[in-house]
């Protein structure tokens, strides 16, 4: 399951932290970071992710204007 994040480390807090789920990959890569959490004794992963790599979409994607 993917879940798009805006802030991944505020993500953690939720789904660590409140749930209890485990950190299984923490991945950051060129300004872009997912992390992979699940369940200790389950083999379902939930990937957070940032949209956008972690920029704004105006940042991504040029202006179409004229």
């Amino acid at each position: 399951m993917f879940v798009p994040v805006h802030d991944p480390d505020a993500a953690l807090v939720f789904y660590r932290d409140a749930l209890g789920l485990e950190v299984r990959l923490d991945v950051p890569s060129d300004g872009f970071r997912w992390v992979t959490v699940g369940a200790p004794g389950q083999d379902v992963d939930i990937v957070l992710f940032q949209p956008h790599g972690g920029r704004s979409q105006t940042e991504v994607t040029p202006s179409c204007r004229s």
